[in-house]
């Protein structure tokens, strides 16, 4: 009963994972769009570069294997790349080219503004303050979840 518990919050975080790289990858067709105007390369090395020096503090900072994290990251740029260049050999058939708007659709409009919301404001909030904690008990955000989840779990059974 106990692993299936916890394999409900994997599964939980699994998909928000899943969802969050979705919106990411939303963003590369317009990315491209900017790239392209501005006749700039696909690859930004100094970009990357940057994402990868905050995954190293991100980790050590969270006690997690940067590794992990990087090799993730160099999967989804690499993806991001091939994307943009797709979208530059067919820009014709890129939804940035439709007459659609956001306000075709109201309710998701209402939607993405509550996530927007979540995303900037309430969720980092959220983690300044556990952080906060964390630091004041000289651990880190991955152990402080791990006791969370443990007296969760524990309790839920």
């Amino acid at each position: 009963m106990e692993l299936d518990g916890i394999r409900e919050e994997l599964n939980q975080y699994d998909a928000m994972i899943k969802n969050m790289l979705t919106l990411r990858m939303a963003l590369i067709p317009i990315v491209a769009g900017i790239k392209i105007k501005n006749k700039m390369p696909f690859f930004q090395g100094k970009r990357e570069e940057e994402i990868y020096k905050n995954i190293e503090i991100f980790a050590d900072k969270n006690g997690i294997d940067s590794n992990l994290v990087k090799q993730i990251y160099q999967l989804v740029i690499a993806h991001a790349i091939k994307l943009e260049e797709n979208i530059a050999e067919d820009s014709a058939k890129s939804i940035l080219n439709h007459e659609l708007t956001i306000s075709n659709f109201p309710n998701c409009m209402q939607e993405f503004e509550k996530l927007d919301r979540l995303l900037q404001k309430e969720i980092p909030e959220i983690i300044a303050n556990i952080t906060k904690e964390c630091e004041a008990k000289n651990l880190n955000l991955n152990q402080m979840a791990t006791l969370y989840y443990k007296d969760k779990i524990t309790n839920k059974t």
